[in-house]
C-alpha cells in the first residue's frame, strides 16, 4: 500500500487556506526517496495575512480577547489539546515516523512527550493568576507598587517543524480562530519577512547558528526580543568508577536516539584513558545490536537519515570517521 501523508494548506485565523501564490514543497520520504505529499509553501503575502489575524486576536470580543484571557482559560484549552494529542497518539506518530525516518517507537515516545508539555504550560498557566498583581514591598508608604503580567503580544516561532496536523488538533480543541496560525515554507520566502515584520513583538528561533545570526541581526532593527535555540555539543564524561554497562547504553541512547538527528544528541565522548579500551569495546557490541531498517518495521532502532540534503553534509565528517579519508 503506498505511504502518503495528508494534504493540507496554510493554518491561518482558525481556518484552512490556499498560499496566495499557491505554491507548494514537495514531501520526500527519506526512507523510499519518492514524493509522498505536498505541503504548502507560504510566502510574505501569507506572512501579513497571518500576523494580521494574530493581532486581530488580540483585541477581539470587545475585551473578551485573548490577551485578558486569564491564564485558568488558556489552561483550559492547552489541556484540551494534550487531550486531543494522547486520543491521536498512534496516527501522529507513524505520520512522524513516515516524515522524518525516525523509529515508530520512539516518534510514539514523542507524542506522550509533546502531551505531556502541553500539561505542564497548563499548570503554568494556571499559576499565573495568583502571581496577578502581587504586591511589591517599598519603603516609603505613600507608594504602592506591584506586578502585572502582560501578554508580549504576536509571537512568531520559526522552527524546523512542520505542524500542520497540530493546527488541526488545537481547531478540533477549540482554540480561539487567530491564537495559533501554521504556516510552512522556506526560509527566505516566508520566515525572513516573518523575522522582519513590524507587527510580530518576538521571535523565537530553532536551527543553526548561521540561521540564528542573521534572526537576531533583522529583530535588532526592530530592537525587538528573540529566543534562540541553536546548534551546540552535548558531552558524555565518564569517570573510572563507572558502571560501565550502564554509562555504554546510554551512551548509545544519546547517539542513536533519533537518528542521531536532534541537537541534544551525544556527539562528544569523554572517557577516562584506563578504561578507554574496555567502555569502547561495549560500544561496539551495542551498535552490532542496533537494528537498521525501514522506520515502520517493528524492532527498528536507527531509520533513514531525514534528507538527501542532509545525507549530502554528513558524508565529509562520516568518511573521516569511518576511514580517514574525505571522499
Amino acid at each position: 500500500m503506498a505511504i502518503s501523508v495528508p494534504a493540507r494548506q496554510l493554518f491561518i485565523d482558525g481556518e484552512w487556506r490556499e498560499p496566495v501564490l499557491r505554491k507548494r514543497i514537495p514531501v520526500v520520504s527519506p526512507t523510499s526517496e519518492e514524493t509522498i505529499g505536498y505541503i504548502p509553501a507560504a510566502t510574505a503575502e501569507d506572512v501579513e495575512i497571518a500576523v494580521a489575524a494574530a493581532r486581530r486576536a488580540l483585541t477581539r470580543n470587545k475585551g473578551s480577547d485573548w490577551a485578558s484571557a486569564l491564564g485558568a482559560v488558556r489552561a483550559k484549552h492547552l489541556r484540551a489539546i494534550a487531550a486531543k494529542i494522547t486520543e491521536r497518539k498512534s496516527e501522529l506518530a507513524k505520520l512522524e515516523a513516515i516524515d522524518c525516518g525516525k523509529p515508530l517507537e520512539e516518534a510514539a515516545w514523542d507524542m506522550d512527550d509533546v502531551a505531556g508539555c502541553f500539561e505542564y504550560y497548563a499548570d503554568l498557566a494556571e499559576g499565573l493568576d495568583a502571581k496577578q498583581k502581587a504586591p511589591v514591598s517599598l519603603p516609603m508608604e505613600s507608594f504602592k507598587s506591584y506586578v502585572l503580567k502582560e501578554p508580549i503580544g504576536v509571537v512568531a516561532l520559526i522552527t524546523p517543524w512542520t505542524c500542520l496536523e497540530l493546527a488541526e488538533v488545537c481547531r478540533e480543541a477549540g482554540l480561539p480562530p487567530g491564537v495559533l496560525n501554521i504556516l510552512t515554507g522556506l526560509g527566505h520566502e516566508a520566515g525572513a519577512p516573518l523575522a522582519s515584520h513590524p507587527q510580530v513583538d518576538k521571535i523565537a528561533f530553532t536551527g543553526s547558528s548561521a540561521t540564528g545570526s542573521k534572526i537576531m541581526t533583522a529583530a535588532a532593527q526592530l530592537v525587538k526580543p528573540v529566543s534562540l535555540e541553536l546548534g551546540g555539543k552535548s558531552p558524555i564524561v565518564v569517570f573510572e568508577d563507572v558502571d560501565l554497562d550502564k554509562a555504554a547504553e546510554w551512551t548509545i541512547f544519546g547517539c542513536f536516539w533519533t537518528n542521531g538527528q536532534i541537537c541534544s544528541a551525544t556527539s562528544r565522548l569523554i572517557v577516562h584513558e584506563s578504561i578507554a579500551a574496555q567502555f569502547f569495546e561495549k560500544l561496539v557490541q551495542w551498535t552490532r545490536n542496533i537494528k537498521i531498517s525501514d522506520p515502520l518495521e517493528e524492532g527498528c532502532r536507527l531509520g533513514p537519515v531525514v534528507s538527501g540534503g542532509q545525507v549530502y553534509l554528513s558524508l565529509p565528517a562520516g568518511s573521516v570517521l569511518y576511514s580517514s579519508e574525505v571522499y
